[in-house]
């Protein structure tokens, strides 16, 4: 095969690496002391003594009443119907910064750039441009514990999922932490889980 071809080859799949997936990637941690069947129970979603329950808290909690029922949960309005009280907290944290080599034909002009070496002869790509992406690493954590019980007591379930995919905006994201959390839900007793989620057009 013509060096050319390969090497164009080698360009277009380490550019769709720096590009956006059409697939997000969530990672989820989940404990928890549920028995079977977990479906059939009565929820009631608060917020922490320490949260504004306002419309984004308000909106994230629809989302998650709706994972919850989709698993035969049913979410009531007060503590005193509930058997179980779900609160949980989100964040966007500080960026990170990653950086992306990309071969490049144009020789360096700065310290952003670096000579390849090609395994094909003659390369018509023989440098490699570096690329920084910054990335906004965002979470949701979700602790169940039984109803008429304190926020410190023991919980049935307590798990965090977490996300690079996106801006500074938590909002597009929350649906695919949400799905995260929820997908086979409680998951593996102490396992960590990647899980890769088709973006929803």
């Amino acid at each position: 095969m013509p060096s050319f071809v390969i090497a164009v080859a080698v360009l277009l799949l380490v550019s769709a690496c720096a590009t956006q997936s059409p697939v997000i990637q969530v990672e989820t941690s989940r404990y928890h002391r549920l028995t079977s069947p977990v479906a059939g129970r009565d929820v009631v979603i608060l917020a922490n003594a320490d949260q504004s329950p306002g419309d984004e808290f308000a909106t994230y909690a629809d989302l998650i009443g709706q994972a919850l029922e989709n698993l035969g949960w049913r979410v009531v309005e007060t503590p005193d119907q509930a058997a179980a009280v779900l609160r949980f907290r989100w964040a966007v944290d500080a960026p990170v910064v990653e950086t992306v080599l990309t071969p490049s034909a144009i020789p360096p002009m700065g310290n952003m750039w670096g000579y390849r070496r090609s395994a094909w002869g003659a390369d018509p790509f023989p440098y490699w441009q570096a690329q920084r992406i910054t990335h906004y690493p965002k979470w949701l954590s979700v602790t169940i514990v039984e109803a008429n019980q304190p926020p410190s007591a023991a919980p049935l379930f307590e798990g965090r999922v977490t996300s690079r995919r996106g801006g500074t905006t938590m909002a597009p994201i929350m649906p695919y932490l949400v799905r995260g959390m929820f997908d086979g839900f409680p998951g593996p007793n102490g396992a960590v889980e990647a899980k890769a989620l088709e973006v929803q057009p």
